[in-house]
């Protein structure tokens, strides 16, 4: 531990807060247009203006538990625009399983390009490879079966192919910033991490801050950093940079949150929407 502080000492903490701050809202900004985007495809028309204030607010929650923020989203939904709570959740999940893909996706590609495919997780990419085609052959015609008329399947009995394709490009300004922005900062902590390393595990130590099991982002990713980067990099400063970025990235964004609280509030308890606002958006 005394190592860990002691490094966290030496950092350039002006330059690295300003890119956390930039990232951070450049973060919120894109990730309220993908949930805009897949509400507007499956379950009620709202408007870019109305999603942001409610999302960035989600991020005080998350601070907890990243899935507990996302529910943040869904209870909103469903009683601002009183749409069924199990539909807005199906919707929230989507996002959730198209953001696993392009974490796979992403990872594969980083590992290809940096050479690290000896190191990669082929069990999580053989599955999800396996995966995606049943899941999409499943939903891809009108079934008598109960779980797929089950209503929080009700996003994916609804989405075409290219939705999932267009959702996952949605997301991934995300990711590129999330890895540039990170390849940036670590020299200010004194280490220097390739590109295409960084783009090979950055995308599974973001799944793994994203499970119930890591409580504000604390615990499996702090390991999986000092595993994936142990070559290139001493542990306790790989500790500290994993510790002050995803705490950093969790209190900015939550910051930002609360300057939305009063906005989003208004947005809960504004009036009820119009009938035609229900209509999904043409997909």
């Amino acid at each position: 531990m005394a190592s860990v502080l002691g490094t966290l000492a030496d950092v350039r903490w002006a330059p690295y807060l300003a890119l956390m701050a930039v990232y951070s809202s450049f973060y919120v900004l894109v990730d309220s247009f993908v949930v805009q985007q897949a509400v507007s495809w499956f379950n009620v028309r709202v408007p870019y203006r109305a999603i942001l204030p409610v999302r960035a607010t989600t991020y005080i929650l998350s601070l907890l538990n990243t899935l507990l923020g996302q529910g943040g989203v869904a209870l909103y939904l469903h009683r601002r625009y009183d749409v069924p709570f199990w539909e807005i959740t199906g919707t929230v999940i989507f996002i959730v399983l198209v953001e696993i893909f392009q974490l796979a996706l992403y990872s594969f590609v980083g590992a290809a390009a940096g050479g690290q495919l000896a190191r990669a997780p082929w069990p999580a990419y053989l599955v999800l490879g396996a995966f995606a085609p049943l899941h999409l052959w499943f939903f891809s015609r009108p079934r008598t079966s109960r779980l797929y008329e089950t209503p929080v399947f009700a996003a994916f009995r609804k989405a075409r192919p290219r939705q999932y394709l267009e959702l996952l490009l949605y997301k991934t300004p995300n990711l590129v910033a999330a890895v540039t922005v990170y390849w940036l900062a670590l020299p200010l902590f004194g280490m220097h991490v390739p590109f295409t390393m960084l783009l090979a595990f950055l995308p599974l130590i973001f799944f793994l801050a994203s499970l119930p099991i890591a409580a504000a982002h604390l615990g499996p990713p702090q390991l999986a950093w000092s595993i994936f980067f142990a070559g290139v990099a001493p542990g306790e400063r790989l500790v500290a940079f994993s510790l002050a970025a995803h705490l950093t990235f969790m209190v900015m964004n939550a910051c930002i949150g609360l300057l939305f609280l009063r906005k989003a509030m208004r947005e809960l308890e504004g009036a009820a929407v119009t009938p035609d606002a229900r209509a999904p958006l043409p997909g």
